[in-house]
């Protein structure tokens, strides 16, 4: 049996080492559906023209926002096409996003033997969403205004692989969106009712 030289040994392992970087980019992405409210009945205002303005300023230190296949802000920005519809009057709507952020901080786990064994949590995102909706005049003059705010935490444990973490942060984020729809409802039933076409 003929001995592999050192050469033939280096390219065998070169192949290798190729072959497993290649299995490893290959990998699907997984991707997610944006958030809607299609299936909600809409709110309509005596008002013209919709504006939309993304508010919402960059991400910290600790933002998630660059590493998900997903946007809460941008997610948030739709809501106002999935649920306002307008007719009758010169009024301008203003749909505004202010905050949108996914925070992670670390928490402290289990340390030494012990932690080998512990299935600590090892994470805990924070999600915050803030909306505000005015009603103008064609001058630009304010009617009314609502603003609403929704907050959500997880924590994630250790033992979670990256596609579960962002299963786990997507699935929150999809019901803060949710929270954040009740509440724009609840806000514009209570104080710009005189707005709306019922």
């Amino acid at each position: 049996m003929k001995a592999l030289s050192i050469h033939g040994v280096r390219v065998a392992l070169a192949g290798a080492v190729v072959a497993l970087l290649a299995a490893c980019t290959s990998a699907p992405v997984q991707t997610y559906p944006d958030v809607t409210w299609r299936h909600l009945d809409p709110i309509v205002f005596a008002a013209g023209p919709v504006e939309k303005v993304a508010a919402y300023p960059a991400g910290g230190d600790n933002n998630l926002e660059g590493y998900l296949p997903f946007s809460l802000g941008k997610m948030a920005m739709n809501w106002v096409d999935d649920r306002v519809q307008t007719a009758g009057t010169s009024d301008i709507l203003r749909y505004s996003v202010t905050e949108a952020s996914i925070n992670s901080n670390a928490l402290k786990t289990t340390k030494g033997i012990k932690g080998v064994f512990t299935d600590d949590q090892s994470e805990k995102v924070e999600m915050k969403v803030s909306a505000k909706l005015e009603v103008l005049n064609a001058n630009g003059t304010q009617k009314g205004e609502v603003m609403a705010t929704a907050v959500r935490t997880r924590t994630l444990s250790e033992s979670m692989s990256v596609a579960e973490r962002e299963k786990a942060v997507y699935d929150e984020t999809a019901t803060l969106l949710m929270d954040l729809d009740r509440e724009l409802e609840r806000q514009i039933n209570a104080n710009l009712g005189r707005f709306l076409l019922r």
